[in-house]
């Protein structure tokens, strides 16, 4: 028996003199990653041992897109006692885009009228304000979910190599690329709801009246415009489609079902659809501005509609993509995140990452 036990000891021991202090983890959480010399290059493609009951898409999705997660193991009690600790930023971000669009749309649909025509149009805020402020703060939020992504690989090819740290501020971003989805995901289902509502105001019927005695006025027999009724049905149409697959994101985000997913799945969904959605997200904004991008009407007191405004960094977001998916950048960025480094990167140090 104590020779067995010798035995173990010294097989525990030489367990330990084996693996990196780097690789080793602390409870629940990631281990510290360590900065260590050129000499651990043979150790580069050595995965990142987690625990049984850490394996969530969460921290997987940061195994695939990051080379340094910093945590401090004596303040894990205290983070588990802060309240919504990851939902702070995406937070405080959806808030302060809602209230600047808010802002924005307010002096466009109701402050000016009432300045310039002396129309009473305060009624919209309540519905028409707060679905046009919806939509806006919902798809810059779904494009704050990619754009980290598209800098991270931006950066990685720069570098030409992925066994450097991402900015701190980079990290963070893409960390709470989740909160962001989802917020953005919760903002688009309130525009769903707010745009069914249209037809249960009571201003909505009254103007619908004054339409139809309008027409009749104008002894017009049929109030049809073709191009318009296209324009709302490709419109419902894409909205629809949309919703429908950031309902599936947010779905797959829940642990229970992220953790029945492979991460080849998990990240197809993620990655794969949400751009499909973010795409037609962008082309829904550009359908509902149909020809108003030449119509003077629409720059009220010379600024744009915040349909305009938004469909810029998406439609940024969605080019960069399409450039880094060209064969040309796709398989040199496949290269670096195999491991493979160019000759020209700088620096000299190196740190074990999760492939």
């Amino acid at each position: 028996m104590g020779e067995n036990h010798n035995c173990v000891r010294q097989s525990s021991d030489m367990a330990e003199e084996e693996m990196p202090s780097s690789c080793t983890c602390n409870g629940n959480v990631w281990a510290t990653q360590q900065w260590r010399s050129m000499e651990c290059k043979t150790k580069l493609n050595v995965d990142l041992q987690l625990s049984n009951d850490n394996c969530d898409p969460d921290n997987l999705e940061r195994a695939n897109y990051y080379d340094v997660y910093d945590w401090d193991s004596a303040s894990i009690t205290h983070k588990k006692m802060e309240l919504f600790p990851k939902w702070r930023l995406p937070a405080k971000v959806a808030f302060s885009l809602s209230v600047l669009f808010f802002i924005y749309t307010f002096l466009r649909e109701v402050l000016h009228p009432y300045l310039m025509h002396k129309r009473n149009e305060f009624y919209r805020i309540p519905i028409l304000v707060i679905n046009k402020v919806l939509p806006d703060v919902a798809i810059t939020l779904l494009t704050l979910a990619y754009l980290p992504g598209v800098l991270a690989t931006i950066l990685q090819l720069h570098r030409g190599t992925k066994y450097r740290r991402f900015p701190q501020w980079l990290n963070t971003w893409m960390l709470r690329r989740k909160q962001f989805g989802l917020l953005g995901f919760f903002a688009g289902a309130m525009h769903a709801i707010y745009s069914l509502s249209y037809p249960m105001r009571r201003s909505y019927r009254y103007k619908l009246l004054n339409w139809a005695y309008e027409q009749v006025q104008q002894q017009r027999e049929s109030s049809w415009i073709e191009h318009d009724v296209w324009r709302m049905e490709i419109y419902v149409c894409l909205g629809i489609i949309a919703l429908a697959i950031l309902a599936i994101l947010a779905v797959a985000s829940i642990p229970a079902v992220g953790n029945s997913l492979s991460w080849r799945e998990y990240n197809f969904i993620q990655s794969k659809l949400g751009h499909i959605a973010l795409f037609l997200c962008t082309v829904h904004t550009l359908v509902f501005a149909w020809n108003k991008w030449v119509d003077v009407k629409q720059f009220i007191w010379y600024t744009p509609p915040t349909f305009m405004v938004v469909v810029l960094l998406p439609s940024a977001v969605l080019l960069s993509k399409a450039v880094l998916i060209l064969p040309c950048f796709s398989k040199r960025i496949q290269k670096i995140r195999c491991g493979w480094e160019s000759s020209k990167r700088t620096g000299t140090r190196c740190v074990l990452t999760h492939l």
